[in-house]
């Protein structure tokens, strides 16, 4: 049951993918709703640099930089090892289900792509799905093999969202976008297919909607890609000592190390910039950079032709809705309304609202 701060159920709902740009009262009738009555960012939020989903989960439960999470994009660095899965390591900070749970209070997750329960480190909420990250057998999946949106309602009803803190993830807009294009005739359908099953999750907050008040992003736009000649930036800076490069769609990450081959700011700028498709590079860290490609162009190649990506700053931006019938909505929706929220500011916004340690270190 809801014990923190007077009662207050915080619900964040992430619709991965799902375009700033694209909603509205025709397309997305149900999320438009919860914007009109509640609130919404003008310009959007902005994603972390690389505009992808592992990193911006992070963030949404940590508020904490990369350098401190060590999850700048879909990997993370290693030392012993090198670019890892982020996944497989998890976010180096504590997450809304660890202050939530140390603070005494209840915490819900439940996933659509399943790897993001050890990225947010959702194996802390008290109750989590898929169970430790893997989709029990007959669950309906997407082509990419994620949960489905069915599939996550499914799993909601047989949840108690009775609870301070809970986390609800839609997937299905990625892998569409990722197979047609982010601005296809496909897209558009799943938006409309995805934002009636948003609606089904907004009814299933109606016990309690007097004291709930519900964040609604995404994690990341995406871009049509139109050039599927690869951009070689591994490739190209594999001979290079030091050097060892992770590509995150319009994105790639570049590890520097400090050893008797250090390779200057300036050298590194000009050997990643040589490289064709390359458009610009910059530092995140000093061990750690990242470039991005030219418009309609991904790093490295694909089993299978993609026509939407992401990664590169042009797919920072993020949706961010505010709404639920508590009384602080009116408050947080006027903030937002007022600014251009970053992914880092949702979990200090949620700690607050609770009354939990901020502490992100």
């Amino acid at each position: 049951m809801t014990q923190l701060a007077g009662r207050l159920r915080v619900v964040i709902i992430v619709i991965d993918a799902m375009p700033h740009r694209h909603v509205s009262p025709s397309l997305t009738p149900m999320l438009w709703r919860q914007a009109r009555l509640g609130g919404r960012a003008p310009m959007g939020a902005m994603s972390l640099p690389v505009s992808v989903t592992y990193a911006n989960h992070a963030a949404f439960v940590t508020g904490a930089d990369p350098a401190i999470t060590g999850v700048h994009g879909n990997h993370t660095w290693i030392d012993e090892i090198g670019w890892a899965p982020a996944p497989k390591y998890g976010p180096r900070a504590p997450t809304l289900f660890d202050r939530v749970g140390d603070s005494g209070g209840t915490s819900v997750m439940v996933a659509g792509d399943q790897k993001l329960v050890a990225q947010m480190g959702g194996g802390r909420a008290d109750v989590h799905w898929p169970p430790e990250g893997r989709l029990p057998e007959g669950t309906d999946r997407c082509a990419f093999g994620y949960a489905s949106d069915v599939a996550v309602l499914s799993a909601l009803t047989d949840i108690d969202l009775d609870v301070d803190f809970a986390l609800v993830h839609l997937n299905e807009p990625d892998t569409t976008s990722h197979l047609h294009g982010p601005d296809s005739a496909e897209a558009f359908e799943q938006y409309r297919a995805t934002d009636t099953a948003y609606g089904e999750v907004i009814m299933q907050l109606a016990d309690g909607w007097d004291h709930t008040l519900v964040l609604t992003v995404s994690d990341h736009d995406q871009e049509t890609i139109t050039d599927f000649n690869p951009v070689e930036l591994a490739e190209a800076l594999s001979d290079v000592s030091g050097i060892e490069v992770a590509n995150d769609g319009t994105a790639a990450l570049i590890h520097r190390c400090a050893s008797d081959a250090y390779i200057d700011d300036e050298r590194l700028q000009a050997l990643i910039r040589a490289v064709d498709g390359v458009e610009a590079a910059t530092a995140l860290t000093p061990d750690v950079w990242m470039a991005w490609t030219e418009p309609g162009r991904a790093f490295g190649s694909t089993p299978i032709p993609i026509y939407g990506q992401h990664g590169s700053p042009r797919c920072r931006t993020q949706m961010a809705i505010v709404s639920g019938g508590d009384h602080r909505v009116a408050a947080v929706a006027r903030q937002i309304e007022q600014s251009h929220p970053s992914v880092l500011d949702w979990a200090p916004l949620i700690a607050g609202l609770l009354q939990i340690d901020g502490d992100t270190s």
